[in-house]
């Protein structure tokens, strides 16, 4: 069983690139399609074997498709505030860093929310 939350987070991530792979290598069907798993990502629902269909039919490789990025470690000591999904939908983090702006929520279509870090 799989991590629904992180799932979600990783889709959240990766959106706008899905989205330019569904623009180059697709059709308007592949849109729509991408869409509607962003709208039954966005409801709760189960996406992840559709997305795999959607990524097979691009070209993606499969295997590393719901792998979430490594690398994108948050600065030591973190700062008191994190970044959160706008909707409590997925378990996307993200710390706040010099110069760069808070990322939104491609599911949502929202920026993060700000919480407190509780110690």
């Amino acid at each position: 069983m799989t991590d629904h939350r992180k799932d979600t987070a990783w889709l959240c991530e990766q959106l706008p690139g899905l989205r330019s792979l569904a623009v180059k290598k697709g059709t308007v069907q592949t849109q729509q399609q991408l869409e509607a798993i962003v709208e039954t990502a966005r409801t709760g629902g189960e996406f992840k074997e559709p997305l795999m269909d959607l990524a097979r039919s691009l070209g993606v490789g499969v295997d590393d498709l719901m792998a979430l990025r490594a690398g994108v470690i948050p600065p030591t000591p973190r700062p008191p505030v994190r970044y959160v999904c706008p909707e409590g939908l997925c378990a996307r983090e993200w710390w706040p860093e010099p110069s760069k702006r808070t990322p939104s929520c491609e599911i949502a279509d929202r920026q993060l929310r700000a919480q407190r870090e509780l110690d």
